[in-house]
């Protein structure tokens, strides 16, 4: 049986939209007034907007009310990247039509570096390396993607040119490829689920209780083999699918031989 925040939550989910009550861009009303209007308690009606959130419908902002998301379509990661004359495109990007567009300005600066990211490179934490910050999405899109791509310490004679380097996708891998002498790359990919900082919500435009796609992207010199870039990308949850192609192990080669009797267990390993 639904609870009362998940009854108000389908209710107000079903007045939002283009050519109903609350459109994109516009604010539901209060929580006061959204109290008022279902006669419930305020924190009942916290519940049901935390669920709207969670649905990626509507975040919550400081002054600004509870506003009212764009829909956006699911896009697919798939195992693949391409190459234009615009230089390198990974998935999710490459599976849309037209150029991606930056939402402000890129940011190049010499941070230290996160702890995660430190020890993918093998480096002491807290050590200051180049990273580069951008906010992007499909055109006439809503935020999709924060990406962070940070420099191994030792491409900072490159700096002059990575930091002069077109922002287009893949740009600076042209750079750490050819420039810096580490052609040809190849790509490791780490994902996880979990929550956005405060940051991370701001800058992509969606509640801090929706989840995220956390995916580290590292690329592994062809000169030396060892991590030259990680590029840590932010996706909201609900935007994004993962498919792949499984292959068959050399164990399961066919034809096999049927299993009988059935096995009242299996092993996984």
């Amino acid at each position: 049986m639904a609870t009362k925040s998940e009854e108000i939550a389908d209710q107000l989910s079903a007045r939002i939209g283009l050519g109903k009550d609350y459109p994109p861009g516009s604010t539901l009303p209060s929580f006061d007034d959204l109290t008022e209007e279902f006669g419930v308690s305020r924190l009942t009606i916290s519940r049901a907007v935390e669920l709207l959130a969670l649905r990626g419908l509507v975040r919550t902002v400081k002054k600004a009310g509870i506003i009212v998301l764009r829909p956006v379509e699911r896009r697919t990661v798939r195992e693949v990247v391409r190459r234009t004359n615009s230089g390198y495109v990974f998935p999710v990007a490459a599976s849309t039509s037209g150029p991606w567009l930056l939402h402000g300005r890129p940011h190049v600066g010499r941070l230290p570096m996160p702890d995660e990211i430190a020890d993918r490179f093998g480096l002491a934490r807290g050590t200051e390396a180049l990273r580069l910050r951008r906010v992007s999405s499909p055109p006439d899109e809503p935020p999709f993607q924060l990406a962070d791509t940070w420099l191994h310490p030792e491409l900072l004679d490159s700096v002059e040119a990575l930091t002069e380097a077109s922002t287009r996708p893949g740009g600076y891998l042209d750079v750490i490829e050819q420039t810096a002498g580490h052609g040809p790359l190849s790509w490791e990919r780490v994902v996880r689920t979990d929550r956005p900082t405060a940051e991370e919500a701001q800058l992509l435009e969606i509640s801090r209780l929706l989840p995220v796609w956390r995916q580290f992207t590292i690329g592994i010199s062809g000169r030396t083999n060892q991590p030259v870039e990680v590029t840590a990308a932010v996706i909201p949850g609900e935007r994004i699918e993962y498919a792949t192609k499984l292959r068959r192990d050399g164990s399961s080669r066919w034809p096999v031989e049927p299993i009988d009797p059935a096995p009242v267990s299996f092993d996984v390993g």
